[in-house]
């Protein structure tokens, strides 16, 4: 699992049956103070989050499948939970 702020969403004409009626997005890791670090995610949305807001991402093999109850799921990463505050201390 990741933090990541919705950078933006992504659309397509074309799509694989398991994307359909559900909403992407490129996703940007961020760490705790919110600064941005590595290369970008595409992630399916499964909150109802959009573009700007920090988001906790993740994902197992088989768990798109079930959360989404399809037969076959070629989704790697769920954007699983919107956050609203971030409390942390940095510990040197």
């Amino acid at each position: 699992m990741f933090l990541a702020k919705v950078k933006y969403r992504v659309t397509a004409t074309e799509k694989h049956p398991a994307y359909q009626e559900k909403r992407v997005f490129v996703v940007q890791p961020v760490k705790p103070d919110g600064s941005e670090f590595g290369s970008t995610w595409v992630a399916m949305d499964y909150v109802g989050c959009d573009v700007g807001d920090i988001v906790v991402c993740g994902g197992a093999p088989g768990v798109a499948k079930e959360v989404f109850k399809l037969e076959l799921a070629p989704i790697r990463t769920l954007i699983m939970a919107i956050v609203d505050e971030i409390d942390y201390r940095d510990i040197e």
